[in-house]
């Protein structure tokens, strides 16, 4: 899913440029920017340009409990670190679940405060949304979020772009979607990832209790994608070998 809209006014620059100001003191890391036409460049990153074959797992949770515990040992069983966008409510309700998560060597990131859909939202509230969530964050891991952003349900404008940017983070959407939170059947998302999956890509998964398959998917999703040769690694692991790739390539 992709909502990318150009035209907005440059009020609406202006207006994130206060908001980073304003908010942007919660997490000392404020920069400024002139508005631009948006080019290829302020596009999202979908994947790692390289001929390396890395990939990296990715997980977004937003809500719920049962699930997490179920996909956690299954990464430790095939020694697999990956990175979680945590949404900053669930990491506030939940810290010791954040906690299980970093005590595996995975990465913490930022899936945004509130799940709504940015490109529908002011500046203000956008670079509000990012910043809330960084502060939500950074109390439960001890500031070790990695600056990759992804938007809630993957909607974005130049605008989002612009506004993560502005807080230093990086906005990261996906080249291969594991489909799980249509729960699909286990057999289908196995074979969706390991036939899609490219060197460099950045594929999506979930862990919040809407992906009910998750879990029955996952040992075969690895062991297709090691079997086609690639290691699974962190985002922060995967920008090492390349640069950001952002034409989407879905």
């Amino acid at each position: 899913m992709r909502v990318y809209v150009l035209g907005r006014s440059i009020w609406n620059y202006l207006v994130v440029a206060l908001a980073t100001l304003i908010l942007g003191i919660g997490i000392g890391r404020a920069t400024f920017f002139w508005p631009v036409q948006p080019t290829l460049a302020e596009m999202p990153m979908f994947y790692v340009k390289t001929k390396e074959p890395k990939v990296a797992l990715t997980f977004d949770i937003s809500w719920g409990t049962q699930t997490l515990p179920k996909v956690l040992p299954i990464l430790a069983r095939y020694r697999i670190r990956a990175t979680f966008f945590l949404s900053g409510p669930w990491a506030k309700y939940y810290p010791n679940l954040v906690k299980s998560i970093m005590a595996g060597g995975h990465e913490v990131a930022s899936h945004g405060q509130d799940h709504d859909n940015l490109s529908q939202l002011s500046g203000e509230r956008i670079s509000g949304n990012i910043v809330r969530a960084h502060q939500e964050l950074s109390k439960v891991t001890g500031n070790k979020v990695a600056y990759f952003f992804r938007p809630p349900n993957g909607d974005y404008d130049d605008l989002v772009i612009v506004t993560a940017r502005s807080q230093n983070y990086e906005t990261v959407i996906w080249a291969v979607d594991s489909l799980d939170w249509k729960n699909p059947g286990a057999d289908y998302m196995v074979q969706r990832v390991t036939e899609c999956t490219f060197p460099g890509a950045i594929v999506l998964c979930h862990a919040s209790d809407s992906s009910k398959q998750i879990q029955d998917a996952l040992p075969g999703m690895i062991e297709g994608l090691k079997g086609k040769g690639y290691e699974l690694v962190t985002l922060t692991e995967l920008m090492k070998y390349g640069t950001p790739g952002r034409d989407d390539p879905r």
